[in-house]
């Protein structure tokens, strides 16, 4: 039977307090401890070694607590009113980088990350979907997906050349079944008639270009029917905080549809 208690709490050294306090932040804030990271190993080595105490903390707030220790990923989960949506192009890409986060894993490699670069990842979606990214659009949603913890880069969003890593979180909360289903999906979708945004001209290597763009950070009038929804909607989709990504329903019946 499972000890419902914190008295761990009351005998931890100074040091370990102020590790369980970082763990149970960064978990409520950012959703993943991941072990690949340098920045969070230490404190995913910690939660491993308490992990009911942690466990027994989040549950007394109404969170839960998953882990997967081949993947290295320590997730905070909550309610089903606390989920994440993610719109229509944030959900093909999520379902994209999966994919790809698949192949890179089986390719012979010396780098111990899964790295791909903005180009190949545009193709990609460009190919199973038909559609082709805005230079704001594009911007928007990796600027998302890092947020969410799925995904990281150092650079400009629409460079070509772009390193995107992969976190493992990606393969956490997108399982093998439901991957399995969602390349069917976006197969399919890939024979449909996908509109190009009015105004829209392929820019070189990349995204595509907002024509009359005085400004990268305007938004596209012709954006308006990507099959987004309202901006009410878009805008808060990037409140990351206490989002509880770890527990997205990326339902493969879904995908195509608006979100």
């Amino acid at each position: 039977m499972k000890e419902h208690s914190l008295d761990a709490l009351y005998i931890m050294t100074e040091y370990e307090q102020q590790l369980f306090q970082k763990s149970m932040q960064t978990l409520l804030n950012a959703t993943f401890i991941i072990r690949q990271l340098d920045k969070d190993r230490e404190l995913y080595r910690f939660v491993m070694a308490n992990y009911h105490l942690c466990e027994n903390y989040l549950s007394a707030m109404g969170w839960g607590l998953r882990k997967d220790e081949h993947l290295g990923i320590i997730a905070c989960e909550g309610a089903a009113s606390r989920n994440v949506s993610l719109n229509l192009e944030e959900t093909l890409s999520t379902l994209i980088l999966r994919l790809i986060y698949e192949d890179k894993r089986h390719e012979v490699s010396l780098a111990a990350e899964q790295i791909v670069r903005q180009y190949e990842f545009h193709e990609k979606y460009r190919a199973l979907t038909e559609r082709v990214f805005t230079k704001t659009r594009m911007r928007d949603v990796l600027h998302r997906l890092k947020m969410l913890k799925l995904i990281d880069y150092a650079g400009d969003e629409l460079d070509p050349d772009l390193l995107i890593i992969l976190y493992p979180s990606i393969a956490f909360i997108v399982d093998s079944d439901t991957i399995n289903g969602a390349y069917e999906k976006l197969t399919a979708l890939a024979t449909q008639q996908w509109p190009t945004p009015e105004g829209a001209a392929v820019a070189e290597g990349g995204a595509e270009a907002d024509d009359g763009e005085a400004d990268d950070g305007e938004a596209d009038d012709g954006e308006a029917d990507d099959g987004e929804g309202d901006g009410d909607a878009d805008d808060a989709g990037h409140e990351t905080n206490r989002e509880n990504v770890s527990t997205i329903k990326l339902s493969t019946s879904e995908v195509g549809e608006d979100a």
